[in-house]
């Protein structure tokens, strides 16, 4: 008796040590990947048939900073000349630019400077010509035109090239806390940066150096690498839910006429409950949340490309492969979302069902 009172505690013990795992698991994972092993496992286990265990593709990775670099062409202008004027608002913006620290920022740093450079440069040639000084001032006029047409350039550098769209668009090292229903803090802010960059390169350069700092740092706290690994593994996961449906589509039917069986009344309930009940209510947020960014991200994009078109200036590779390779992504998603409704509406049809309708006895 004693032997077997141990043998049954032993496996309850053993029972309740795998259910503690399980948690554990689960609590390892986001909502996300969760309800993608739970739909995949019952999906197999309805349909009868394995799941393919491919691993996900590699993660895209943002083009390194020294391939997205860009060059500038030096200015004639005799900086020293202007240090010594005392009527010009520019003088003391020189003597910054010029510093240690100016000539060491990073590229929003520069970005700052030369905005404020071209936005107190035409009161400072007003006053050199009112000097008489037109020599000086026909200098200054030069230095502003390359400024102008370098701005396209400091804008690319200090925006979509630089750190904070960098941490933006990382991934992060999981997805537990995505989807959410909480507004991404960088939409707002990649709205603002659009419609500056359209202000400075149509020729009104004023701003605000903390605002634009302070957006750039909102940027930085995006979803953009969220979204494209939610994106990566929905295509993933639906690959692999999508073969375990053709797998039965060209094997054994899952109905031998168009009536329905309790198998296919089971898939047609793991399809209802699991993919339409909680995958496409997760991949509707997600869906949201990328129409939003993607729509502030290609009119900044578009904008600063129409721009260096127009200044011949070319745009790193790097970061058109990189365009290239995201928007991809994030379309093969959507084709393998079309792709498994259409086998699982196949399937069902073997059977005279449909996702959401009655048996057709």
């Amino acid at each position: 008796m004693c032997i077997r009172q141990n043998k049954t505690t032993a496996i309850r013990l053993a029972l309740l040590l795998c259910f503690i795992l399980l948690l554990a698991s689960c609590a390892d994972r986001g909502k996300l990947e969760s309800s993608w092993l739970d739909y995949i496992s019952r999906l197999s286990r309805v349909l009868d048939r394995d799941a393919s265990s491919a691993n996900i593709d590699a993660s895209l990775h943002f083009p390194r900073p020294r391939d997205l670099a860009l060059t500038f062409e030096t200015s004639n202008i005799d900086l020293l000349d202007f240090l010594r004027l005392r009527r010009c608002a520019l003088r003391e913006t020189i003597a910054q630019r010029n510093s240690i620290l100016g000539r060491h920022g990073d590229a929003s740093a520069k970005l700052i400077f030369d905005l404020r450079f071209l936005s107190e440069a035409e009161d400072c040639i007003k006053i050199l010509n009112s000097d008489g000084k037109e020599s000086l001032a026909t200098q200054l006029r030069e230095a502003v035109n390359l400024k102008i047409r370098e701005l396209p350039s400091r804008i690319f550098l200090a925006s979509i090239a630089g750190a904070e769209f960098r941490e933006f668009w990382q991934a992060p090292p999981d997805l537990r806390d995505y989807p959410n229903d909480g507004k991404d803090p960088s939409i707002a802010a990649l709205a603002r940066w659009q419609r500056w960059q359209q202000q400075w390169l149509s020729g009104n350069w004023q701003h605000n150096a903390d605002e634009v700092l302070l957006t750039l740092g909102e940027i930085r706290l995006g979803g953009g690498g969220a979204l494209l690994r939610a994106q990566q593994l929905n295509t993933h996961e639906l690959a692999r839910a999508s073969e375990i449906i053709k797998q039965r589509l060209s094997g054994r039917p899952l109905c031998l006429k168009p009536s329905p069986t309790p198998a296919a009344e089971q898939f047609r309930n793991v399809l209802s409950s699991r993919f339409i009940g909680r995958i496409q209510t997760q991949a509707s947020l997600i869906n949201q949340h990328q129409y939003a960014l993607l729509e502030q991200i290609h009119a900044i994009e578009n904008t600063l490309f129409s721009s260096m078109n127009i200044k011949n200036i070319a745009v790193p590779t790097a970061y058109l492969t990189w365009v290239t390779q995201r928007d991809e992504l994030l379309e093969k998603a959507t084709q393998a979302q079309r792709q498994h409704v259409k086998v699982a509406a196949e399937l069902l049809a073997q059977c005279g069902l449909s996702p959401g309708g009655s048996g057709q006895h």
